[in-house]
């Protein structure tokens, strides 16, 4: 974080005001953008809570540093280290704002480990209802009416 600019102006009794930089918000499809992803996969990550941290009290809102970190994190998780990061958001910044090969492939990986968590948890808790329902009298009436 930068640190506050002290006016030159301000003496040692008054009161100082500090200007602080202003955090870039933005909305879900300029976020989906700045990543270089979709903006339906955007959505499908924050809605199973996954993606980048979004602003408290909104889910469609992110800051540019939340939205940087995320990426970080991407690339510490494939094993590529800050020098990598660095290079490539340089490259980024100078090529055109398209879809973005690595986030992604990155991104798609992580959704699918989203779905792949809750479609076990799914199948997991229908098994366990067959399994009770079979010793129950419904079931056997139920059997019985299906031949």
């Amino acid at each position: 974080m930068k640190k506050p600019q002290v006016p030159e102006s301000a003496g040692t009794q008054s009161a100082t005001v500090c200007r602080f930089p202003l955090q870039r918000v933005m909305e879900r499809r300029q976020a989906a953008a700045y990543l270089g992803i979709p903006a339906r996969r955007m959505r499908y990550l924050v809605a199973l809570g996954y993606g980048p941290a979004s602003i408290k009290g909104s889910a469609c809102q992110f800051r540019k540093d939340d939205l940087d970190q995320y990426s970080a994190a991407l690339f510490a998780r494939a094993g590529l280290g800050p020098v990598a990061l660095a290079h490539y958001r340089k490259s980024r910044e100078q090529a055109d704002r398209g879809l973005d090969p690595f986030l992604d492939m990155a991104s798609r990986d992580e959704l699918n480990q989203a779905l792949a968590r809750y479609a076990s948890r799914a199948v997991i808790g229908v098994g366990l209802v067959i399994i009770v329902l079979s010793h129950t009298p419904l079931s056997r009436i139920l059997f019985h009416v299906l031949r």
